[in-house]
């Protein structure tokens, strides 16, 4: 029962990994693409 606690905790953490790693991505990846070129209507974005 330990063990399987264990390997489920071990689980649990990659797939936080993966979801950071994930969400950071798609932060990331608009915003570094927005600053290469203006978009047309900043104010849209903003809201």
């Amino acid at each position: 029962m330990k063990n399987l606690k264990e390997n489920f905790s071990n689980k649990s953490m990659k797939m936080v990994g993966y979801l950071s790693l994930f969400l950071a991505a798609l932060v990331i990846t608009p915003a570094s693409s927005g600053s290469c070129h203006q978009p047309k209507c900043p104010d849209e974005l903003l809201k």
